[in-house]
């Protein structure tokens, strides 16, 4: 009797783990062909199309290399209707460098603006190439 409360004591134990769990990120990539450093942000304001007031937060992405937007959730619980779409921002770091926010906003400045459903996102594999 002993034995069978010892065995299932261990079972329980082993089955328990002590580990922290690990944070899982979903990440969408952003893909720089270009010979340039880009600047991207995203919004959730989706139809507005319109370049947010303040100066967001840029990510980097250097010439012919990747960055990541990454989210804690799934994108899935992000993008619901009725913000189900995601509007990513690509601007050349010269020109973010060379002009106000303000100058960048009264003349839309901006190199290209991708307007992505989950749907466009899995279909491009997470991935956003620019150009």
């Amino acid at each position: 009797m002993k034995m069978n409360i010892l065995i299932i004591l261990s079972i329980m134990l082993c089955g328990a783990s002590c580990e922290k769990l690990v944070d899982h990120v979903y990440s969408i990539k952003i893909q720089n062909n270009t010979n340039d450093t880009l600047l991207f942000y995203e919004s959730y304001n989706y139809p507005d199309s319109s370049i947010v007031q303040n100066k967001p937060i840029l990510t980097r992405v250097y010439p012919k290399d990747y960055s990541y937007l990454d989210s804690k959730k799934d994108w899935d619980e992000v993008l619901v209707s009725p913000k189900d779409t995601i509007s990513i921002f690509i601007l050349s770091k010269g020109t973010v460098d060379k002009y106000s926010w303000e100058a960048i906003r009264a003349d839309y400045k901006i190199l290209k603006r991708y307007d992505l459903s989950i749907q466009d996102l899995e279909n491009n594999q997470w991935t956003i190439t620019y150009p």
